[in-house]
């Protein structure tokens, strides 16, 4: 019998994480699979790290220091999940509510795609109204426009895609120790992204599961660097934070991944940013 250990964090949504951690022991459940999960817990006041330990026995908590977010949580996560040594690493965002068939879904895709030894990487798509795509796995518009990417699914078979969102993720544990760890030098986002880019390098492919696994929906851009209510200065300011698009995390990313051009793929959206202010004053 396989089996199966998430990965996810979480903060101050105790209701969301529990309901996440509930339904994917369901879907675990229907495709007769093992599983257990580690959830660091970045420092919730809601009490979500003691309700976990308290009702999930199955489930390591790994307490925060409140400044992780997502990738740097995840990197903790994952460094724990390499001690467990099972078959498979799921990545899973704690406000992804998986559907009952979801697990057979990555694991049907995963044997199907497994060709001559060469494992693939699973990703699963999600919805916010049972049809439209909201986190999954995408493919390069262009080449010119290399950090542009459009989402892809097909409801009969799987797709092969460049990168993924990391909402749900099958990471076969041979492939995990061959690619590594999530980045750490990464803030909050693009961790993910980085991840699929660096599996590619490595001649490892991701193919997206046929149909949706779960329900997400879309993060708000309401209090974000893109909400025009804000002055200028207010929204420079949050361009620069965690979760928005903070200059350190993009250098790296861009140096790593540009190319040749990288310089220009790391000033474009921010260039972008002001012209765009500029234009709205006139």
């Amino acid at each position: 019998m396989y089996k199966i250990t998430a990965v996810l964090t979480s903060f101050n949504r105790k209701d969301k994480t529990t309901n996440c951690l509930r339904l994917f022991e369901i879907s675990c459940l229907d495709a007769g699979v093992m599983y257990e999960a580690i959830l660091v817990d970045d420092g919730s006041t809601d009490g979500t790290a003691d309700y976990i330990a308290e009702f999930f026995p199955w489930v390591d908590v790994i307490k925060g220091s409140g400044d992780l977010f997502w990738c740097r949580g995840m990197n903790i996560a994952m460094s724990a999940a390499f001690d467990k040594k099972s078959d498979y690493i799921l990545w899973l965002n704690d406000d992804t509510d998986l559907y009952e068939s979801a697990i057979n879904k990555l694991l049907t895709c995963f044997f199907d795609k497994t060709y001559k030894g060469q494992l693939p990487i699973v990703v699963g798509s999600t919805t916010s109204d049972g049809v439209n795509i909201t986190y999954g796995g995408q493919v390069k518009k262009s080449i010119i426009q290399r950090f542009t990417y459009e989402k892809v699914c097909s409801d009969l078979e799987p797709l092969e895609c460049d990168v993924m969102n990391g909402n749900v993720v099958l990471i076969p544990f041979e492939v995990a120790l061959k690619v590594g760890n999530l980045d750490p030098a990464y803030e909050h986002a693009m961790g993910d992204i980085d991840y699929s880019l660096r599996a590619a390098a490595l001649g490892v492919k991701v193919f997206v599961a046929p149909g949706r696994v779960g329900h997400c929906s879309n993060n708000s851009t309401d209090d974000s660097y893109t909400d025009t209510q804000y002055s200028l200065a207010e929204r420079w300011k949050k361009m620069k934070s965690k979760k928005g698009l903070p200059i350190k995390s993009w250098r790296h990313f861009t140096h790593r991944h540009g190319g040749f051009f990288w310089g220009i793929y790391f000033a474009y959206p921010y260039i972008k940013f002001f012209a765009k202010a500029i234009l709205l004053k006139k």
